[in-house]
Protein backbone atom coordinates (compact mmCIF):
# COMPACT_ATOMS: atom_id res chain seq x y z
CA UNK A 1 0.00 0.00 0.00
CA UNK A 2 1.39 3.39 -1.03
CA UNK A 3 2.15 6.01 1.63
CA UNK A 4 1.27 8.82 -0.77
CA UNK A 5 -0.36 8.79 -4.21
CA UNK A 6 -0.42 11.82 -6.49
CA UNK A 7 -3.01 11.86 -9.26
CA UNK A 8 -2.70 14.23 -12.25
CA UNK A 9 -1.11 17.12 -10.38
CA UNK A 10 -0.97 20.35 -12.36
CA UNK A 11 0.55 23.67 -11.30
CA UNK A 12 1.30 26.82 -13.30
CA UNK A 13 2.68 30.20 -12.33
CA UNK A 14 1.61 32.57 -15.08
CA UNK A 15 2.77 31.09 -18.37
CA UNK A 16 5.29 28.76 -16.69
CA UNK A 17 4.02 25.19 -16.27
CA UNK A 18 5.57 23.49 -13.23
CA UNK A 19 3.56 20.26 -13.21
CA UNK A 20 1.45 18.95 -16.08
CA UNK A 21 -0.89 16.15 -14.97
CA UNK A 22 1.84 14.34 -13.03
CA UNK A 23 0.96 11.05 -11.28
CA UNK A 24 3.17 8.90 -9.03
CA UNK A 25 3.16 6.91 -5.79
CA UNK A 26 5.60 6.73 -2.87
CA UNK A 27 5.94 3.28 -1.33
CA UNK A 28 6.93 2.42 2.29
CA UNK A 29 10.69 2.54 2.67
CA UNK A 30 11.22 4.42 -0.62
CA UNK A 31 14.38 6.51 -0.86
CA UNK A 32 13.72 9.20 -3.44
CA UNK A 33 15.88 12.10 -4.58
CA UNK A 34 14.01 15.00 -6.19
CA UNK A 35 16.29 16.87 -8.59
CA UNK A 36 16.03 19.66 -11.14
CA UNK A 37 17.30 23.18 -11.90
CA UNK A 38 16.57 26.02 -9.48
CA UNK A 39 13.04 27.26 -10.08
CA UNK A 40 11.89 24.03 -11.70
CA UNK A 41 9.30 23.31 -8.99
CA UNK A 42 11.00 21.05 -6.46
CA UNK A 43 9.91 23.00 -3.36
CA UNK A 44 6.43 23.48 -4.81
CA UNK A 45 5.99 19.73 -5.21
CA UNK A 46 7.24 19.10 -1.65
CA UNK A 47 4.76 21.66 -0.28
CA UNK A 48 1.93 19.97 -2.19
CA UNK A 49 2.80 16.58 -0.70
CA UNK A 50 3.06 18.18 2.76
CA UNK A 51 -0.45 19.68 2.24
CA UNK A 52 0.88 23.24 2.51
CA UNK A 53 0.08 24.20 -1.09
CA UNK A 54 -2.93 23.39 -3.27
CA UNK A 55 -2.30 22.36 -6.90
CA UNK A 56 -4.33 23.93 -9.70
CA UNK A 57 -5.63 20.47 -10.52
CA UNK A 58 -5.23 16.94 -9.19
CA UNK A 59 -5.25 15.26 -5.79
CA UNK A 60 -2.88 13.81 -3.20
CA UNK A 61 -4.05 10.74 -1.27
CA UNK A 62 -2.70 9.04 1.87
CA UNK A 63 -4.19 6.09 3.80
CA UNK A 64 -5.62 6.82 7.23
CA UNK A 65 -2.91 6.82 9.90
CA UNK A 66 -0.03 7.62 7.51
CA UNK A 67 1.90 10.72 8.58
CA UNK A 68 4.35 12.84 6.60
CA UNK A 69 6.84 15.27 8.16
CA UNK A 70 8.11 18.25 6.19
CA UNK A 71 11.30 20.26 6.69
CA UNK A 72 11.28 23.38 4.46
CA UNK A 73 14.39 25.30 3.46
CA UNK A 74 13.63 28.13 5.88
CA UNK A 75 12.13 28.16 9.36
CA UNK A 76 10.74 31.49 10.57
CA UNK A 77 9.76 30.54 14.11
CA UNK A 78 9.67 27.56 16.45
CA UNK A 79 7.29 26.91 19.37
CA UNK A 80 8.23 29.09 22.33
CA UNK A 81 10.09 27.81 25.37
CA UNK A 82 13.47 26.24 25.95
CA UNK A 83 15.19 24.28 23.20
CA UNK A 84 14.07 20.95 24.67
CA UNK A 85 10.50 22.15 25.22
CA UNK A 86 10.30 23.54 21.70
CA UNK A 87 11.53 20.32 20.09
CA UNK A 88 9.26 18.12 22.19
CA UNK A 89 6.25 20.34 21.49
CA UNK A 90 6.65 19.62 17.76
CA UNK A 91 5.60 16.06 18.58
CA UNK A 92 2.44 17.06 20.45
CA UNK A 93 0.07 14.73 22.37
CA UNK A 94 2.09 14.73 25.62
CA UNK A 95 0.14 17.66 27.11
CA UNK A 96 -3.09 15.97 26.13
CA UNK A 97 -1.98 12.76 27.83
CA UNK A 98 -1.11 14.69 31.00
CA UNK A 99 -4.46 16.49 30.92
CA UNK A 100 -6.35 13.20 30.49
CA UNK A 101 -4.33 11.66 33.31
CA UNK A 102 -5.12 14.55 35.65
CA UNK A 103 -8.82 14.42 34.74
CA UNK A 104 -9.10 10.69 35.47
CA UNK A 105 -7.19 11.05 38.75
CA UNK A 106 -9.54 13.85 39.81
CA UNK A 107 -12.59 11.80 38.86
CA UNK A 108 -11.26 8.76 40.72
CA UNK A 109 -10.54 10.83 43.84
CA UNK A 110 -14.05 12.27 43.78
CA UNK A 111 -15.82 8.95 43.08
CA UNK A 112 -17.99 7.20 45.64
CA UNK A 113 -16.15 4.48 47.55
CA UNK A 114 -19.26 2.30 47.28
CA UNK A 115 -19.36 2.42 43.46
CA UNK A 116 -16.87 -0.38 42.89
CA UNK A 117 -17.66 -0.79 39.19
CA UNK A 118 -16.96 2.90 38.41
CA UNK A 119 -13.77 2.92 40.47
CA UNK A 120 -12.55 -0.23 38.68
CA UNK A 121 -13.25 1.37 35.30
CA UNK A 122 -11.44 4.58 36.29
CA UNK A 123 -8.49 2.62 37.69
CA UNK A 124 -8.14 0.73 34.41
CA UNK A 125 -8.27 3.97 32.39
CA UNK A 126 -5.66 5.45 34.73
CA UNK A 127 -3.37 2.43 34.24
CA UNK A 128 -3.78 2.66 30.45
CA UNK A 129 -2.91 6.36 30.49
CA UNK A 130 0.16 5.76 32.64
CA UNK A 131 1.29 3.08 30.17
CA UNK A 132 0.63 5.41 27.23
CA UNK A 133 2.67 8.15 28.95
CA UNK A 134 5.51 5.70 29.61
CA UNK A 135 5.51 4.60 25.96
CA UNK A 136 5.42 8.23 24.87
CA UNK A 137 8.39 9.15 27.05
CA UNK A 138 10.39 6.22 25.67
CA UNK A 139 9.78 7.30 22.08
CA UNK A 140 9.55 11.08 22.40
CA UNK A 141 10.83 11.96 25.87
CA UNK A 142 13.62 14.30 26.94
CA UNK A 143 16.34 11.65 26.69
CA UNK A 144 15.48 10.94 23.06
CA UNK A 145 15.25 14.65 22.24
CA UNK A 146 18.66 15.28 23.85
CA UNK A 147 20.17 12.42 21.85
CA UNK A 148 18.96 13.94 18.57
CA UNK A 149 20.02 17.47 19.52
CA UNK A 150 23.48 16.25 20.48
CA UNK A 151 23.84 14.47 17.14
CA UNK A 152 22.94 17.71 15.36
CA UNK A 153 25.64 19.68 17.18
CA UNK A 154 23.94 21.16 20.25
CA UNK A 155 25.81 21.17 23.56
CA UNK A 156 24.12 19.97 26.78
CA UNK A 157 24.29 23.45 28.31
CA UNK A 158 22.10 24.71 25.44
CA UNK A 159 19.19 22.33 26.04
CA UNK A 160 17.46 24.73 28.46
CA UNK A 161 18.34 27.87 26.54
CA UNK A 162 15.36 29.88 25.19
CA UNK A 163 14.82 28.86 21.58
CA UNK A 164 14.16 32.52 20.65
CA UNK A 165 17.88 33.22 21.18
CA UNK A 166 18.94 30.80 18.43
CA UNK A 167 20.14 32.02 15.04
CA UNK A 168 18.31 30.99 11.89
CA UNK A 169 20.72 28.15 11.15
CA UNK A 170 20.41 26.68 14.65
CA UNK A 171 16.63 27.00 14.51
CA UNK A 172 16.75 24.88 11.36
CA UNK A 173 18.71 22.24 13.28
CA UNK A 174 16.16 22.35 16.12
CA UNK A 175 13.31 21.95 13.62
CA UNK A 176 15.13 18.97 12.08
CA UNK A 177 15.53 17.44 15.56
CA UNK A 178 11.79 17.85 16.15
CA UNK A 179 11.02 16.17 12.83
CA UNK A 180 13.33 13.24 13.57
CA UNK A 181 11.80 12.94 17.03
CA UNK A 182 8.34 12.80 15.49
CA UNK A 183 9.52 9.92 13.24
CA UNK A 184 6.81 10.19 10.54
CA UNK A 185 6.19 7.50 7.92
CA UNK A 186 7.52 9.81 5.19
CA UNK A 187 10.28 12.39 5.68
CA UNK A 188 10.02 15.27 3.19
CA UNK A 189 13.34 17.12 3.36
CA UNK A 190 14.16 20.28 1.41
CA UNK A 191 17.94 20.89 1.58
CA UNK A 192 18.29 19.51 5.14
CA UNK A 193 22.10 19.68 5.15
CA UNK A 194 22.41 23.42 4.39
CA UNK A 195 23.02 24.40 8.02
CA UNK A 196 24.99 21.35 9.20
CA UNK A 197 28.72 21.30 9.88
CA UNK A 198 30.77 18.23 8.98
CA UNK A 199 30.31 16.28 12.28
CA UNK A 200 26.55 16.96 12.29
CA UNK A 201 26.30 16.03 8.61
CA UNK A 202 28.08 12.74 9.27
CA UNK A 203 25.74 11.97 12.16
CA UNK A 204 22.64 12.89 10.12
CA UNK A 205 23.87 10.87 7.15
CA UNK A 206 24.25 7.79 9.31
CA UNK A 207 20.91 8.37 11.03
CA UNK A 208 19.04 8.46 7.71
CA UNK A 209 20.83 5.43 6.32
CA UNK A 210 19.86 3.41 9.41
CA UNK A 211 16.26 4.59 9.24
CA UNK A 212 13.59 2.40 7.67
CA UNK A 213 11.36 5.40 6.96
CA UNK A 214 10.56 6.58 3.45
CA UNK A 215 12.29 9.81 2.42
CA UNK A 216 11.77 12.37 -0.33
CA UNK A 217 14.93 14.44 -0.44
CA UNK A 218 16.10 17.60 -2.18
CA UNK A 219 19.82 18.26 -1.85
CA UNK A 220 22.56 19.90 -3.89
CA UNK A 221 25.07 17.60 -2.16
CA UNK A 222 25.45 14.88 -4.80
CA UNK A 223 27.55 12.61 -2.59
CA UNK A 224 24.89 12.81 0.14
CA UNK A 225 22.19 12.01 -2.44
CA UNK A 226 24.11 9.00 -3.72
CA UNK A 227 24.39 7.57 -0.22
CA UNK A 228 20.72 8.06 0.61
CA UNK A 229 18.57 7.31 -2.44
CA UNK A 230 17.68 4.47 -4.80
CA UNK A 231 15.15 6.31 -6.96
CA UNK A 232 15.21 9.68 -8.71
CA UNK A 233 12.33 12.01 -9.55
CA UNK A 234 13.74 14.52 -12.03
CA UNK A 235 12.33 17.73 -13.48
CA UNK A 236 13.30 17.51 -17.14
CA UNK A 237 12.33 19.71 -20.11
CA UNK A 238 9.67 17.14 -21.03
CA UNK A 239 8.23 16.94 -17.49
CA UNK A 240 8.73 15.01 -14.23
CA UNK A 241 10.53 11.72 -14.96
CA UNK A 242 11.42 8.71 -12.80
CA UNK A 243 14.75 6.84 -12.87
CA UNK A 244 15.81 3.84 -10.73
CA UNK A 245 19.10 4.05 -8.85
CA UNK A 246 21.11 6.83 -7.25
CA UNK A 247 22.11 10.19 -8.72
CA UNK A 248 25.10 8.88 -10.68
CA UNK A 249 22.93 6.11 -12.16
CA UNK A 250 20.41 8.76 -13.20
CA UNK A 251 23.11 10.74 -15.03
CA UNK A 252 24.18 7.63 -16.98
CA UNK A 253 20.59 6.74 -17.89
CA UNK A 254 19.76 10.30 -18.89
CA UNK A 255 22.83 10.60 -21.13
CA UNK A 256 21.99 7.29 -22.80
CA UNK A 257 18.41 8.45 -23.42
CA UNK A 258 19.63 11.63 -25.05
CA UNK A 259 22.12 9.79 -27.27
CA UNK A 260 19.45 7.35 -28.43
CA UNK A 261 17.06 10.20 -29.10
CA UNK A 262 19.65 12.02 -31.19
CA UNK A 263 20.28 8.87 -33.27
CA UNK A 264 16.55 8.29 -33.81
CA UNK A 265 16.09 11.89 -34.90
CA UNK A 266 18.99 11.69 -37.35
CA UNK A 267 17.61 8.48 -38.89
CA UNK A 268 14.13 9.95 -39.11
CA UNK A 269 15.40 13.19 -40.66
CA UNK A 270 17.36 11.21 -43.29
CA UNK A 271 14.31 9.07 -44.14
CA UNK A 272 12.06 12.11 -44.38
CA UNK A 273 14.54 13.89 -46.62
CA UNK A 274 14.64 10.87 -48.94
CA UNK A 275 10.84 10.70 -49.02
CA UNK A 276 10.55 14.43 -49.73
CA UNK A 277 13.03 14.09 -52.63
CA UNK A 278 10.91 11.27 -54.07
CA UNK A 279 7.76 13.38 -53.76
CA UNK A 280 9.41 16.38 -55.39
CA UNK A 281 10.88 14.29 -58.20
CA UNK A 282 7.68 12.46 -59.18
CA UNK A 283 5.04 14.99 -58.08
CA UNK A 284 3.82 15.57 -61.62
CA UNK A 285 4.33 12.05 -63.06
CA UNK A 286 0.99 10.28 -63.54
CA UNK A 287 2.42 6.77 -63.25
CA UNK A 288 3.82 7.61 -59.79
CA UNK A 289 0.79 9.56 -58.51
CA UNK A 290 -0.41 6.82 -56.14
CA UNK A 291 3.06 6.36 -54.63
CA UNK A 292 3.49 10.11 -54.21
CA UNK A 293 0.13 10.47 -52.42
CA UNK A 294 0.96 7.52 -50.18
CA UNK A 295 4.24 9.13 -49.11
CA UNK A 296 2.61 12.52 -48.55
CA UNK A 297 0.09 10.91 -46.18
CA UNK A 298 2.87 9.00 -44.44
CA UNK A 299 4.81 12.20 -43.74
CA UNK A 300 1.68 13.91 -42.44
CA UNK A 301 0.88 11.07 -40.03
CA UNK A 302 4.42 10.41 -38.80
CA UNK A 303 5.14 11.54 -35.25
CA UNK A 304 8.32 13.59 -35.22
CA UNK A 305 11.09 12.65 -32.81
CA UNK A 306 11.73 15.66 -30.56
CA UNK A 307 15.20 16.21 -29.17
CA UNK A 308 14.96 17.45 -25.60
CA UNK A 309 15.75 21.05 -24.94
CA UNK A 310 19.04 21.75 -23.24
CA UNK A 311 19.16 23.56 -19.92
CA UNK A 312 21.15 26.77 -19.93
CA UNK A 313 24.23 26.85 -17.71
CA UNK A 314 26.56 29.61 -16.64
CA UNK A 315 30.31 29.10 -16.64
CA UNK A 316 32.79 31.46 -15.01
CA UNK A 317 36.26 31.48 -13.53
CA UNK A 318 38.21 33.74 -11.22
CA UNK A 319 41.54 35.09 -12.50
CA UNK A 320 44.68 34.42 -10.48
CA UNK A 321 45.50 37.10 -7.91
CA UNK A 322 48.59 37.99 -5.96
CA UNK A 323 49.04 36.27 -2.62
CA UNK A 324 47.67 38.32 0.29
CA UNK A 325 49.76 39.54 3.18
CA UNK A 326 49.83 38.06 6.66
CA UNK A 327 47.43 40.63 8.10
Amino acid sequence: MSLVSADRLSVSFGSKVILDEVSFAIQPGARIGLIGPNGSGKSTLLRILAREFEPDFGEVYSPRGVHAGYLPQDILELPAGTLIESVQSLVGDRNQLLADLHAVETELFASDDHDAELRLELSQRLADLHQALTDFEERYGRHRAEELLTGLGFLPREFDRPVAELSGGWKMRAALAGLLLLSPDLLILDEPTNHLDIPSLQWFDGFLRRSQKAILLVSHDRAFLNRQINLVFSFEPEGLRTYPGDYESYRVQRAEEERNLELRKKRQDAQRAETERFIERFRFKASKARQVQSRVKLLAKEERVQVRGTQQTVRFRFPAVARSGRE
